[in-house]
């Protein structure tokens, strides 16, 4: 099941610890003296199918939100029960079970998004991940991987009622 499907975007260039510290300062700043807060990152508990047609259930792991692989469409020859994630780059964890794998984890609220891994049992990697809800019934679901520059995937995730 593909997870992620392609597009390619390449990083503006390395912004220096300073000026990292130098923007987050003034943002902050910005919040206080406007007298506002920054809004949560929005509620992306449920399930959701992806283009490939897996559902991903999204639920509280402690006190964040992960996504486990609960339905999808399985390979020839084999059911959802006995697929096995025999695509991982770690030769370890090539007898594990596709059903029930955690597929978005160690997710950070951001302001109006999610930010965490994510990965692709088809391909057999992790990714550092966004994930953004663009509506009641939509998750936008990012990848990237560093190669000489960012490689990113980006798809829509439809809300499963």
């Amino acid at each position: 099941m593909q997870i992620l499907s392609f597009c390619l975007s390449s990083t503006t260039g390395p912004v220096g610890h300073t000026g990292k510290l130098v923007r987050a300062g003034l943002i902050v700043f910005g919040f206080l003296f406007a007298g506002g807060h920054a809004s949560a990152a929005p509620d992306i508990n449920g399930s959701w199918r992806t283009p490939a047609g897996a559902v991903i259930r999204i639920t509280d792991c402690g006190k964040v939100p992960c996504g486990k692989i609960v339905d999808f469409k399985p390979p020839r020859g084999h059911t959802v029960q006995s697929t096995r994630d025999s695509n991982n780059k770690d030769a370890s964890k090539r007898n594990r079970k596709v059903l029930g794998l955690k597929v978005l984890w160690r997710l950070k609220p951001e302001s109006k998004s999610w930010s965490g891994r994510v990965y692709d049992p088809r391909r057999g990697f992790s990714a550092n991940a966004s994930v953004r809800r663009k509506s009641a019934s939509e998750l936008e679901v990012q990848g990237c991987v560093r190669v000489v520059f960012n490689v990113c995937e980006k798809e829509i995730w439809r809300k499963v009622n």
